[in-house]
């Protein structure tokens, strides 16, 4: 039997690879031959979420185009926000320790420059064009055209759960940030720390003004990244897409398709089941064989025609 190559200088190694290649008569070593099998718990690093708080807010914003003379044929619209931009600091976002409540923070949002992607249609429900208008949700200044008293107010301050801490940015004294989770390919994943995210739902589109009138559900979250053992109901069975042209033939798509197999069990003839009653239930159960007419008619089970 081989024997492992116990180094002069013994390195440090996980308890789970020194637990499987001890230096014995017959050891496997996983550094040469990794073990193929499927695990019983999977090791993960999970992001956590610890805390998260939502709001809702809604204004109304002009489009930045006269929709109705550039797209005569529009007739209705979809919003979904791609972006949500800020700048730190008094009339902006801030983040603030709690006095006496080292777990907890109290965030500040205002003047949030939220970017949407509205999806023109016309009346048959084909896409004819894709805007990218912005509004400013949280408005600092009260005169501005999108602030509300009571809908979209100057700012508002939300307490979160956040024991681990937010994240910072820039170099030699740090600065605390929150992470916006966005459709850009720049802030697409979320961090460690706070995170800001937002969904848009269309409330109102005026095609008369070119305005829409869009609620805004902002989420604030502090989530964390931990190791975690979780139990493993085995790999994904990834559906099999085809090639084959749906004006084939039903003989090539069997050809193509899966292996026939028999399913139908014995009956158990005795007790305590008594199985062989069940040939007077006329019930079909799925899985006997179907007899196809001309006319495209199924018939299954016991309301099958005898040969």
């Amino acid at each position: 039997m081989a024997k492992c190559k116990c180094s002069k200088r013994p390195r440090v190694v996980s308890n789970a690879v020194r637990e499987i290649s001890p230096c014995q008569e017959g050891c496997v070593d996983v550094c040469a031959n990794p073990i193929c099998a499927e695990p019983r718990v999977l090791s993960v690093m999970a992001p956590l979420i610890y805390d998260e708080i939502g709001i809702n807010l809604c204004t109304t914003f002009e489009l930045g185009v006269d929709v109705a003379t550039a797209y005569p044929t529009v007739t209705c619209a979809s919003v979904k926000v791609i972006n949500a931009t800020y700048t730190y600091g008094e009339d902006g976002v801030s983040i603030e320790t709690l006095a006496g409540r080292p777990n907890c923070y109290g965030v500040t949002l205002s003047n949030l420059t939220v970017q949407f992607a509205v999806n023109l249609y016309d009346a048959g429900g084909r896409l004819v064009d894709t805007i990218f208008p912005t509004a400013v949700y949280l408005p600092s200044d009260i005169t501005a055209p999108t602030y509300d008293e009571e809908t979209n107010p100057s700012s508002v301050e939300l307490e979160i759960f956040a024991p681990y801490g937010y994240a910072y940015a820039g170099e030699g004294a740090p600065t605390p940030v929150i992470n916006y989770i966005g459709y850009l390919d720049t802030n697409n994943l979320p961090t460690q720390g706070i995170n800001l995210y937002s969904i848009a739902k269309l409330i109102d589109f005026e095609l008369d003004d070119s305005t829409v009138t869009v609620g805004l559900t902002l989420v604030l979250q502090s989530m964390y990244y931990a190791g975690y053992k979780v139990a493993s109901e085995g790999r994904i069975d990834t559906p099999k897409g085809s090639i084959i042209s749906p004006e084939n033939t039903e003989c090539m798509m069997f050809v193509a398709g899966d292996l026939l197999d028999l399913e139908i069990k014995p009956l158990d003839l005795g007790a305590p089941r008594y199985e062989e009653r069940y040939k007077n239930d006329c019930a079909d159960n799925g899985c006997g064989n179907a007899t196809v007419c001309d006319n495209d008619t199924v018939i299954t089970g016991a309301d099958a025609p005898a040969e």
